[in-house]
């Protein structure tokens, strides 16, 4: 694999729900939020509350399986909580940025697909890749 850079990003979204309120929920802080702000210049990013909790600065591993894990042990017992989220009309997901300068990308282990879906979490990617045929 010849990624250059990875992470993975715990996002929740809510029309309602306050990103203080999320806080409290999870019992740790997001990195990021963005307010509920109709009347923002940016107004189609802030049609709803957006709470984010990233492993960009906290691990500088190229594999992004350590940076899921980073964000699976932050949840460890939260299961419950996240539901309760849900159920309150939260949506709840995780994206992994990706950037690599040719083959490869980012995988997934049977263990941590299961983890994944205890926790309700769906995994989208964002992924980036150098055009190696310019030399």
């Amino acid at each position: 694999m010849a990624c250059t850079e990875t992470y993975s990003t715990l996002l929740i979204f809510s029309e309602d729900i306050t990103p203080d309120v999320i806080n409290k929920s999870l019992g740790f802080f997001a990195h990021d939020i963005w307010v509920k702000d109709p009347e923002h210049k940016y107004k189609h990013r802030r049609e709803r509350n957006i709470w984010k909790w990233t492993t960009q600065d906290l691990c500088k591993t190229t594999d992004n399986i350590e940076h899921l894990n980073l964000i699976l042990k932050q949840l460890e017992g939260k299961e419950s909580i996240l539901e309760a989220l849900r159920n309150k009309g939260c949506e709840t997901k995780i994206t992994n940025f990706w950037d690599s300068t040719g083959q490869g990308g980012p995988s997934l282990t049977v263990e941590l697909m299961r983890r994944l879906s205890v926790l309700g979490l769906d995994i989208l990617g964002d992924m980036y890749f150098d055009d190696e045929s310019e030399t």
